[in-house]
């Protein structure tokens, strides 16, 4: 335990008060410099290099009550990858130094109780003045520029003795590399009072190379929970978050878990935020510079809601392993902070991250006044002005697709891009669009697939845009298309494809309860028939479904990209829950074409299904 109750109490103070001098920014991008520059949200640590018969490497035993939120790495470069880490409040000794010791994992399938550390192993020690009561106990320790290129290490923190759980990190191939495949799985949405972490569980055992997480990976609310032990009591004692403490509370309850914490020992995580990190359905208001949404008491208080947007922000850079790019001397402003990023897997492919909440301007409103969920028509969502990216960053991305040599470009994009109309089947006749998707955003989203189109014509072959999508608690397999309005660019024309850009994959949620059970259709409304509606409304849309939670992974070759969908039990709290293949798809390299693997409609439960489980026969799908 701290010693010194009075420096705590002042480093909590300057703390606060940084926070609040970053609340009082005019813009966006002007609170999160203040934010940053003030220091009031924790900033990843370089390490000092050590020698392993250092004291400080004397490991007495492997305690996860001394770690309680465990170890993950993210933010991956061919050089290296940030390593996270939580020492507990009791555990904590002012003046005691961290080690960090890193070794190469001898293959990909070693699994992480076996880690060697006695040989072959980095060791560095992080300065005890890094470790802060201030930061909430946390650490972020940037190994960019030790490791090598295209390597699983396994890692582990040592303090006073104790050892955390070993994690496991991937490293980055070079940009000039070939890589034979890459596999990712993709996660969103994990409301913890919504259910319990089995998926979690099953990608901690999948092969893959890295996570993608596409937002919502905490909620900002409190409250009893729907399933025993996933109740969250806010230290605020309100049902949404209000305070720093508030958010802090939840990343410690969400990382507490010990299913999600399986999932990021082993896998290295490749994240970017949706709205719930912070609160949902946010934009930012221009004319009055402040973050704005209709779903929080303070949505129209902009001194309140600027100090809760960086106060959600400063507990979000403390708790995940996010590389965050800030550079207080740029000259333009939105040079100074970039959450969007890009990740290159050799020649094979790049994942181009966007942050979809930053930029945003305000969704339009239907006839009602409603933002989010919305009655058509509203003519606002072909507003110019409007955008969900901004314009740098716009920018950034179509320059990014287009010119990357890479096979395969792949979008990590929270929420959907291709558009969806859905009748409410309890109320015959009437239809809705989620303008907090890219349907409310319909002037920028034709700009950026009209440029990508453009590319490709004059290519005279597809660009191989894979667009991986979270945010809906559903699963959707489609295209991406130029115009999803005019009648002759649907099916069953003839030339449908011709506006075809690329696809879209999404990943349910994790735990969040379902589209289905959040939307008002009747009880008994049977899953086929929802999935027919959907699909013959939006002919551009070849897969839906509503109403399970899991996970998905996508491999990509040289020749083709495999998506999987797996249902799996949130209802069970245990890393063997319920694991079920529910759809696979490949899309040809070449072509803009989804292609249903043959057999991957089953009801068979496995613990090890993927897509070379099913039929390798493929049909060719059209919109």
């Amino acid at each position: 335990m701290p010693t010194n109750t009075s420096e705590r109490g002042e480093e909590s103070t300057a703390t606060r008060r940084a926070v609040l001098e970053a609340a009082g920014a005019g813009s966006a991008v002007g609170a999160m410099a203040t934010l940053f520059s003030t220091g009031a949200a924790a900033t990843d640590v370089d390490p000092e290099p050590a020698s392993g018969g250092d004291d400080l490497f004397d490991v007495e035993r492997t305690a996860r009550a001394v770690f309680p939120q465990s170890v993950a790495s993210g933010g991956p470069t061919p050089a290296g990858a940030i390593v996270w880490t939580r020492i507990d409040e009791a555990a904590y000794e002012a003046n005691e130094p961290v080690g960090l010791q890193v070794t190469p994992a001898p293959d990909d399938s070693t699994p992480n109780e076996a880690a060697d550390f006695s040989t072959d192993t980095q060791h560095f020690r992080v300065p005890a003045a890094e470790l802060a009561p201030g930061d909430d106990y946390t650490l972020s320790v940037d190994l960019d520029g030790e490791l090598d290129a295209d390597r699983f290490y396994f890692y582990r923190f040592v303090f006073d003795g104790d050892a955390s759980p070993v994690g496991r990190l991937r490293t980055l191939p070079e940009p000039d590399a070939d890589p034979d495949r890459l596999k990712l799985a993709c996660a969103s949405c994990n409301r913890y009072e919504q259910g319990y972490y089995g998926a979690f569980a099953h990608m901690a055992r999948e092969d893959a190379d890295y996570i993608v997480h596409l937002g919502d990976f905490i909620y900002e609310y409190g409250g009893s929970g729907d399933f025993p032990g996933r109740g969250i009591q806010l230290p605020s004692g309100k049902g949404v978050a209000h305070t720093l403490e508030d958010f802090r509370h939840l990343h410690r309850t969400y990382r507490g878990d010990e299913l999600m914490q399986s999932a990021l020992e082993r896998h290295t995580f490749v994240m970017t935020w949706d709205d719930h990190e912070i609160v949902n359905n946010r934009w930012w208001n221009y004319e009055e510079g402040y973050p704005n949404t209709t779903s929080h008491p303070y949505g129209d208080d902009p001194e309140k809601m600027r100090q809760l947007y960086v106060e959600g922000i400063a507990a979000l850079v403390e708790y995940l392993p996010f590389r965050v790019d800030y550079d207080p001397d740029a000259e333009e402003l939105f040079d100074r902070f970039e959450l969007y990023r890009r990740f290159r897997f050799g020649g094979l492919a790049e994942i181009l991250m966007t942050d979809e909440r930053l930029y945003r301007s305000p969704p339009p409103e239907d006839e009602f006044g409603q933002r989010d969920t919305a009655t058509p028509p509203s003519r606002e969502a072909d507003d110019p002005d409007r955008t969900m990216l901004g314009t740098e960053q716009r920018e950034w991305f179509v320059d990014g697709v287009t010119s990357s040599p890479a096979t395969w470009k792949i979008w990590g994009n929270s929420v959907l891009n291709a558009a969806l109309k859905t009748t409410n089947l309890g109320e015959q006749g009437s239809f809705y669009l989620n303008y907090d998707a890219w349907d409310g955003y319909e002037y920028e989203r034709q700009l950026i697939m009209g440029e990508l189109k453009r590319e490709a014509r004059s290519r005279g072959q597809a660009l191989n845009l894979v667009t991986l999508t979270g945010d809906m608690h559903a699963y959707v397999a489609g295209y991406l298309k130029t115009d999803y309005r005019e009648p002759e660019r649907q099916a069953p024309f003839p030339g449908a494809e011709k506006s075809r850009v690329g696809v879209e994959f999404m990943s349910p949620g994790v735990s969040s309860d379902s589209l289905g059970e959040a939307s008002p259709t009747p009880a008994d409304l049977e899953e086929d028939a929802v999935e027919a509606a959907v699909e013959s409304q939006n002919p551009h849309i070849e897969w839906f479904n509503w109403s399970r939670s899991g996970y998905t992974t996508i491999e990509f070759t040289d020749d083709g990209a495999v998506y999987t969908a797996y249902e799996v039990d949130r209802s069970v709290d245990a890393a063997d829950a319920s694991k079920r293949l529910l759809r696979a798809y490949r899309v040809p390299e070449g072509e803009v074409e989804l292609q249903e693997l043959s057999g991957s409609r089953t009801d068979v439960t496995s613990a090890t299904s993927s897509a070379t489980d099913v039929d390798a026969t493929e049909e060719a799908s059209d919109d």
